[in-house]
């Protein structure tokens, strides 16, 4: 098998072949071709997700907190009767947990369920429970369904719009609603659906490789990728190679994958979200505490410095509100591709995403007319 595509044939390399261009930057010729991946069958619990409902939680939060938050959304007040209601609204040691009947979610107007919605996605426990799907992207993960155009029509009936995408929530009421075991699975498997890219560096012959190497040198051994872009460019007509194979070894095998389940016999798992994945990008042992807020903020604090001039391979990027709240984290590879874990669940799985795109997903959570700020941070050994 090889390790990089070498155009032995013709000598060169077609546009089709190549993709489009990242603009050009020290990251080198790099090419990018989008695609998209979903959730495979096994990974589906189907009855699982339909049997255990809607669940919001609100954190620390009283009774009466969370209703002047139902209150502020403007729904109407039969609506807002039926979320307090003693069985549905209930406190527990955490705060307070709420399971909205599917009639009530189906009946909550646009202008309510969005404030709701925003509301519910200012506490990471509920990122699993929303899911954003960009509005392109509909009709290939639900118009090839049998039954098509009933679940797209009960999707958008649980959805608020929010620029390019659709926000969606209630995933049992449309399990349910759905008869047989094939539609479920292919509505979950459309739900899950992302879509990404794929990067590739190109290496001319007879290039000059050492800026390569020392900007994409890092996670694993330089003098490795070193060797590997000599060998490319000492081929006769050079060659592409996947950036994948320059990802130190614990993204590189996460990549475009939906996590697996953790046998609970070995303790509680891990909250894998998207602040675990940028502050183990480089670990060789992943840090199993580093979705815990305090505990990658002292890491912050003690073992990196914002990254001065243009963010480079390696960096952290913080989404954060004006206010200074941080939003999602991710990892900068190149021109404005990041690799991101955009939730803790097993819907959303480690790819690469553009800048563009997931500052529209996740400005869904900042006041109108505000925007989010990106900071870049750096490792101080890098």
């Amino acid at each position: 098998m090889k390790w990089y595509d070498h155009a032995e044939e013709s000598g060169s390399f077609t546009a089709a072949v190549l993709g489009d261009q990242l603009r050009p930057g020290p990251w080198g010729e790099v090419y990018y071709t989008p695609f998209t991946i979903a959730a495979p069958e096994e990974l589906l619990p189907l009855r699982k997700l339909e049997e255990n409902g809607t669940v919001w939680v609100f954190p620390n939060a009283h009774y009466s907190e969370v209703e002047r938050l139902l209150e502020s959304t403007g729904m109407p007040a039969s609506l807002r009767a039926e979320l307090m209601e003693p069985d549905v609204l209930v406190q527990n040691a955490q705060g307070m947990e709420m399971r909205p009947a599917s009639k009530t979610l189906l009946a909550l107007p646009a202008g309510p369920r969005k404030k709701l919605y925003q509301a519910l996605l200012q506490h990471p426990e509920n990122r699993g429970q929303i899911t954003f799907i960009h509005k392109d992207t509909l009709g290939d993960r639900f118009g090839n369904a049998p039954s098509g155009e009933h679940t797209l029509m009960l999707f958008k009936q649980l959805c608020c719009e929010h620029g390019d995408y659709l926000v969606f929530s209630g995933l049992s009421v449309v399990l349910a609603q759905l008869p047989t075991y094939e539609e479920k699975r292919d509505f979950m498997r459309g739900l899950t659906c992302q879509r990404t890219l794929t990067m590739r560096l190109r290496i001319k012959q007879g290039m000059d490789i050492n800026a390569l190497a020392n900007y994409w040198g890092k996670g694993i051994k330089g003098t490795d990728v070193r060797t590997i872009f000599e060998s490319i460019a000492d081929a006769p007509n050079g060659g592409m190679l996947g950036v994948v194979t320059l990802l130190p070894p614990l993204p590189s095998s996460q990549l475009f994958v939906y996590p697996m389940p953790d046998n609970p016999l070995n303790g509680p798992a891990p909250l894998r979200d998207c602040h675990w994945t940028p502050f183990n990008f480089f670990n060789d042992v992943a840090d199993q505490q580093m979705s815990n807020p305090a505990h990658f903020m002292q890491k912050l604090k003690e073992d990196y410095i914002p990254a001065a001039g243009d963010p480079r391979y390696g960096d952290i990027a913080f989404f954060s509100k004006p206010s200074g709240g941080v939003v999602h984290s991710a990892v900068y590879l190149a021109d404005d591709i990041l690799f991101t874990k955009n939730g803790a669940t097993f819907t959303y799985p480690w790819m690469l995403e553009t800048l563009s795109d997931l500052l529209k997903q996740y400005s869904f959570q900042v006041e109108p007319g505000e925007k989010l700020v990106v900071s870049y941070y750096r490792h101080k050994n890098q």
